[in-house]
């Protein structure tokens, strides 16, 4: 899933574009503590109003647990607080990353979805 699209982010070292409706968010770069206020932000805009967000992790160098739990917390609220349920699609993850979600238990959220 090769994505291009408006650029939602851009901090040097993590670049976030968003395109299409449902949203597919392309990540490229590094997801850790340092990039986690500007990616929470660029996530809650794309996911604002959709019940569905892709992420494609294909251009992803670097994710610690700050970054991943930054992406699994859409499924959650909307910025209004708003309890619901979104779909979630992760798409190009490392299997490094997938074992991470697993053993964490994170791969049993609901509504999160890893396109294999």
């Amino acid at each position: 899933m090769m994505v291009s699209g408006r650029a939602v982010y851009d901090d040097g070292t993590l670049r976030i574009t968003c395109s299409g409706s449902p949203p597919v968010v392309a990540l490229h770069g590094d997801l850790d503590e340092a990039s986690r206020p500007g990616l929470v932000r660029a996530v809650e805009e794309a996911a604002d109003g959709h019940s569905e967000v892709h992420f494609d992790f294909a251009g992803v160098d670097y994710c610690d647990l700050a970054g991943l739990r930054a992406i699994i917390s859409v499924t959650g609220t909307d910025r209004d607080g708003t309890a619901r349920l979104r779909r979630v699609v992760l798409h190009q993850m490392a299997p490094e990353l997938s074992r991470v979600l697993r053993i964490l238990g994170w791969d049993s959220t609901p509504g999160l979805t890893l396109d294999r």
